[in-house]
C-alpha cells in the first residue's frame, strides 16, 4: 500500500510525504502506482520549474517528500499551494477506486 501523508502548516498546505508501493500488480504493471507518481512528480515540476517556488525534495525508489520552502505571504507559495491542492484532489479520486491501494492522510506540522 502507499501512505501519502500531505503536510499542513495553520492549515495551509505545505508539501507532503509518500512512502510504499501500491502492490496493485507486479512492477511495471502497476496502474495505482503509475497513475500515484504520475500525479505527484507533476506536482513538484510545476512547483519547482512553472512556479519557481523552492522547495526541498527527496525522490528514492518507494518514496518522495516535498516540502515548501516560503512563507504563507508569498505569491510563489500560493500557487504552489494550489497546485497541492489539485494534487490532493486527484490522489482522492485514485483513492476512491483503489483505497485497498492507496491511504491519503492530512497532518498539521
Amino acid at each position: 500500500m502507499t501512505v501519502i501523508t500531505v503536510l499542513k502548516k495553520h492549515g495551509r498546505l505545505v508539501g507532503f510525504e509518500a512512502k510504499g508501493h501500491s502492490g496493485y500488480a507486479e512492477a511495471g504493471e502497476d496502474i495505482v502506482c503509475a497513475a500515484v507518481s504520475a500525479v505527484m512528480q507533476t506536482a513538484v515540476i510545476g512547483i519547482t520549474d512553472l512556479v519557481k517556488c523552492p522547495a526541498a525534495f527527496e525522490m528514492k525508489d518507494g518514496e518522495l517528500y516535498l516540502m515548501l520552502d516560503r512563507s504563507v505571504e508569498d505569491p510563489e507559495w500560493q500557487q504552489a499551494e494550489l497546485i497541492l491542492g489539485t494534487m490532493r484532489l486527484g490522489l482522492r479520486s485514485i483513492q476512491q477506486e483503489y483505497s485497498d491501494y492507496l491511504k491519503l492522510i492530512e497532518r498539521e506540522v
